[in-house]
């Protein structure tokens, strides 16, 4: 929502704008770089068909109130997800070692459905006569099997193709990157336009098929994020803003230079702003362990924050939905914070299948033509249209979004399409789509916490999205989470998370050893070409940076094992282990994981890893920000209605969180806009305004 004129006065530093393209909506957070205070904060509708657009109008919108020629623009983009999941990547040509065509087709035994026999797997990113075989062997070891032999007929393969970019991938590059340079850079002198990806560059470790996907996956994706990205620069540089940073799957920032040569990394840039928002929200109301629910328009999302640090793995799927089903996805070898995501937003539709059985998404009305309540042509019903039905929407809190709230067309959207071939009321229909929904994510919540051995009542709700909070109460007794903490801007928190990461790289290589076999000056010798290529990102990031705090880890597992724990071995000024230690180390970590340990098993070395960071500075208390005079302008004692699936009305009240509810307790039901967002407060909860401005709700539940 956006701040009357003259609320804070002029910033005392130079801006850090935070911008993240959804679905549905653009959201856009001001931060002052000096005071670090939040001085602005808005939703504008997207613009899919080119999504800069919409950030490129934030800009100029922030342009009119404040000076633009020192701001740094972070921003999270979907681009890369949405050219792999829609898959609108240029044709790609994929070079590989002789005999290994297929390993993309092949996959791995792991089924996305196992108990069923009518497996559906995601094809290929590239066809298999664009899989071009190339005479040569590198060995485990490095050492040269068979030399590089027929460059020139895979380029003319290739040539004959007319594709936009080329993936690279060799059998054992990780070892040798020798082989694949030299591909490179006769690919590079033949396609000059082309965007070429190599393995040893991008994802330099084991495990054929990862590794064979995760370049792929970069390349097909490269042309259009590379174009994206590219213009998006351009535009940011015209309009005046001193420099652009672009938010990457583990959650740090990057240069655009960067982000155009490893698009993979951003296939979670938007999800992974918001968990660090998260993070740091939690650690500022002093807690430590919060599972983060984000709800936008199309997606939502669940992660966890233990300890203060958002979860990360270095291995996820891309997944890849047919009708509604997994089929699979992609496998990408990339650091990205730990988040379970399903098609349920806002704008998520319900449709009933083949058996008249009611079903909520995975498919979303998007920005355009969007739910039939906005009145943009949409004819289908959502989720947005089941709270329009039932009242939980008010019209007054959507007006600053520029947003006209038409029930009547929701009515109309659910009455055709359910309600009616049901024989239900439009009301139980709205209140049916809800529960679906709510099912749907509270088992994302599980597959995010219990089925990774956590509990759920451990940890605080923080949900975030334009539409969490309105589903936050029911998602935390359908867990069984009895406290609940909005944060003062839910509504635009991905975008607020951008402004608060810091610029950050994670890089890896395979190393396979014994570890009785290993010594120190081994393993100091090993991290060399890891931190010679940080210092090379480093680099080419647009503005200089302070000496990065570089963190060192070591992946192990017992000999003949498929999976291997990630050890962290401390900072650079920390002593790497001896043999004797990292064994006692893993073996700790191992039962910590699992409940016991292999005494006669032998621990291997897998993968090295480093991962630095920088902090930029000029965030320092965007959650005290916004809490005078950025409230909403409504009618004294204003009431809405809130219909059951029933048909009875209930009148509740209307509240906005701002410095008149400061300590007052609210009970439920009642609504409460908050942050560009809503909470739908159920009987039987509490709420309580902090002198923050973020909301604490206690919730009674049943498990």
């Amino acid at each position: 929502m956006p701040l009357p004129a003259g609320t804070i006065g002029a910033p005392q530093g130079r801006l850090r704008i935070g911008i993240d393209v959804g679905g549905t909506f653009t959201d856009a957070v001001v931060v002052d770089g000096q005071s670090g205070a939040c001085i602005e904060a808005f939703k504008i509708p997207s613009t899919p068909d080119d999504p800069g657009q919409a950030v490129l109008g934030a800009l100029r919108r922030i342009g009119e109130r404040w000076t633009l020629s020192d701001a740094t623009v972070c921003h999270g983009t979907t681009v890369g997800t949405n050219a792999l999941i829609e898959r609108k990547g240029g044709p790609t040509a994929l070079v590989t070692t002789r005999g290994f065509r297929d390993v993309l087709a092949l996959r791995r035994q792991a089924r996305p459905e196992l108990y069923t026999f009518d497996q559906r797997l995601s094809e290929p990113l590239v066809e298999r006569d664009a899989r071009i075989e190339l005479a040569e062997r590198i060995a485990h070891d490095g050492s040269v099997v068979e030399p590089v032999s027929g460059l020139e007929d895979v380029v003319d393969a290739i040539r004959a193709r007319n594709v936009a970019s080329i993936a690279v991938c060799l059998i054992n590059a990780y070892a040798s990157p020798a082989h694949e340079k030299r591909v490179e850079e006769m690919l590079r002198q033949a396609f000059p336009g082309v965007f070429v990806s190599t393995s040893s560059d991008v994802a330099p470790e084991i495990r054929e098929f990862e590794r064979t996907s995760t370049t792929v996956v970069n390349a097909y994706i490269g042309p259009a994020v590379s174009r994206y990205i590219t213009a998006l620069a351009a535009g940011v540089r015209r309009i005046g803003a001193r420099a652009l940073y672009v938010v990457k799957s583990n959650g740090g920032l990057t240069s655009p230079a960067n982000a155009a040569r490893y698009p993979v990394h951003l296939v979670e840039s938007g999800p992974a702003a918001g968990l660090t928002a998260t993070a740091k929200f939690g650690r500022s109301i002093g807690r430590e362990n919060v599972l983060a629910f984000d709800m936008g328009g199309t997606t939502a999302k669940a992660g966890v924050v233990v300890a203060g640090e958002p979860r990360l793995t270095d291995e996820f799927y891309a997944d890849a939905l047919v009708e509604g089903r997994n089929v699979g996805g992609f496998p990408i070898l990339s650091s990205v914070t730990d988040l379970v995501e399903i098609g349920a937003g806002g704008g998520s539709l319900a449709w009933l299948d083949e058996a008249g059985v009611l079903k909520v998404g995975p498919r979303s009305a998007g920005a355009r033509p969007g739910p039939a309540c906005y009145g943009q042509g949409g004819e289908l019903p959502t989720v947005t249209d089941a709270h329009a039905v039932i009242g939980t929407l008010v019209p007054e809190l959507l007006a600053a979004s520029t947003i006209e709230l038409r029930r009547d067309l929701a009515r109309r959207a659910i009455a055709t399409h359910l309600a009616g071939p049901l024989g239900w009321s439009v009301e139980r229909a709205a209140h049916a789509i809800l529960d679906i929904a709510v099912a749907n994510m509270a088992e994302m919540v599980r597959l995010a916490t219990v089925r990774r051995g956590l509990d759920p009542r451990d940890f605080i709700l923080v949900p975030s999205g334009g539409a969490g909070p309105l589903h936050a109460v029911a998602i935390a007794r359908e867990v069984g989470i009895s406290e609940i903490v909005v944060p003062p801007l839910p509504g635009m928190f991905s975008a607020l998370g951008a402004i608060m990461s810091p610029i950050r790289h994670d890089v890896s290589a395979s190393m396979l050893r014994l570890v009785r076999d290993i010594r120190r000056e081994d393993l100091e010798q090993a991290f060399v070409p890891l931190h010679e290529k940080l210092d090379g990102l480093f680099a080419a990031e647009q503005e200089p940076v302070e000496p990065p705090r570089t963190r060192r880890f070591i992946d192990v597992r017992f000999r003949g094992q498929l999976f291997q724990l990630k050890i962290p071995l401390g900072d650079l000024d920390a002593p790497l282990p001896d043999a004797m230690a990292l064994d006692e180390l893993f073996r700790a970590a191992y039962a910590s994981e699992y409940g016991f340990d292999l005494p006669n098993g032998v621990p291997e070395i897998v993968n090295l890893r480093l991962s630095a960071t920088v902090d930029p500075g000029g965030a320092g208390r965007p959650f005290t920000s916004l809490m005078d005079g950025a409230a909403l302008e409504l009618p004294a004692g204003m009431r809405t209605a809130i219909i059951g699936a029933d048909g009875m009305e209930t009148a509740v009240p209307v509240h906005v969180a701002g410095a008149s509810l400061v300590g007052r307790t609210l009970d439920g039901p009642a609504i409460l806009a908050i942050g560009g967002a809503t909470v739908w407060l159920h009987v039987g909860t509490a709420a309580r305004v902090d002198d923050c401005g973020s909301v604490h709700i206690r919730v009674s539940c049943s498990l």
